[in-house]
């Protein structure tokens, strides 16, 4: 069963950080450069897209390496421990920060911008930073227990 678990920590962390990674390497920059009604349109069409996925993959590998941590009849590995840790916190920041700050934006008109979207739209972009990083130590956390 460990090994069950094993793949499914890697697979779904892997495409977990890597939606995260790519939001922060492809959208971020174009997003910053867009003009503020641009940059509402793309992000919601963004959100419509990814926020389908990438909350089910989270959970899939936070369960998955809790699992894998637990699974064993040995003491938990560690690295899969503070991987899960680290999930719960990308989990608890998302709902917590980063979800009210895109309904938010999302429920603005895209041709009528409020004044705050440019700090609402600063603010979104360091957390998700935040979340991408903390993904991928997560999945190297994971693949380092995996692996050991």
């Amino acid at each position: 069963m460990t090994r069950v678990w094993a793949i499914t920590m890697l697979i779904s962390g892997a495409l977990f950080a890597g939606g995260a990674v790519w939001i922060a390497w492809e959208r971020v920059p174009a997003w910053r450069a867009a003009e503020l009604p641009e940059f509402l349109s793309t992000f919601a069409h963004t959100l419509r897209q990814v926020d389908r996925l990438q909350p089910v993959l989270l959970v899939i590998f936070m369960v998955s390496t809790v699992g894998f941590a637990l699974g064993d009849d040995g003491p938990p590995p560690t690295p899969a421990l503070v991987a899960a840790s680290a999930a719960l916190i990308i989990m608890t920041g998302s709902v917590a920060w980063l979800v009210p700050l895109q309904r938010r934006m999302v429920a603005y008109d895209a041709d009528h911008p409020p004044p705050d979207v440019a700090e609402l739209r600063a603010q979104w972009v360091r957390g998700h930073s935040i979340r991408a990083v903390l993904s991928v130590l997560a999945l190297v956390l994971s693949a380092a227990a995996a692996v050991a």
